[in-house]
């Protein structure tokens, strides 16, 4: 998992797997970007190939957290079958918008 700021943007490259074993390193990544001022987070899923519960609550807190301090957040780049599935079932492509 890497981050990168460009601006007011700040993009989020999750690789491989995202679970409970790794998920508060995605809650620490998603806060320095809120700490480091940021408007808007671009969640880059091109290279994820699985994420359970605790990696979509992360997310999920963080964008209504993010979005009351009027913020906005993107997941983009959904590849992976099973991370596409995961997402509809959870309906977070109805929460957070999806590209």
């Amino acid at each position: 998992m890497k981050k990168e700021i460009m601006g007011n943007t700040g993009k989020v490259y999750l690789e491989g797997r995202v679970d409970i074993t790794n998920s508060a390193d995605l809650k620490n990544v998603l806060s320095d970007l809120k700490a480091s001022g940021v408007k808007r987070v671009i969640i880059d899923m091109s290279k994820l190939e699985y994420i359970d519960s605790s990696g979509l609550g992360r997310i999920f807190y963080f964008f209504a957290d993010f979005k009351k301090d009027g913020g906005e957040m993107e997941i983009h780049n959904i590849n992976s079958p099973n991370v596409k599935k995961v997402v509809e079932i959870v309906k977070l492509d109805k929460i957070i918008a999806t590209k």
